[in-house]
């Protein structure tokens, strides 16, 4: 158990570039605005994946890295956004 954590410390998760600039507060709003397509498309590739099919694999719901409380607030505002106004 300790080698497979110390070796899974080891991985490389992000490339340098996205490190240097990650997501932020209106990548955030973005992402939450387009959540039903991400949510979409990460279903079929799992469905896909049944199949051994390769579809949609770079799509995720949440970007990373991002820049963590203000990444998240955005994405709240624009998954409210997108979720339109109640009528009564």
């Amino acid at each position: 158990m300790a080698l497979s954590v110390l070796l899974a410390g080891c991985a490389a998760h992000y490339t340098d570039d996205a490190v240097k600039d990650p997501y932020g507060f209106f990548s955030g709003v973005w992402h939450g605005l387009i959540f039903i397509f991400s949510l979409m498309a990460n279903l079929i590739s799992w469905v896909c994946s049944w199949v051994e099919i390769s579809l949609f694999d770079s799509i995720a719901i949440v970007g990373r890295p991002n820049t963590g409380l203000w990444y998240y607030v955005g994405f709240a505002i624009g998954l409210m956004s997108a979720g339109g106004s109640a009528n009564r």
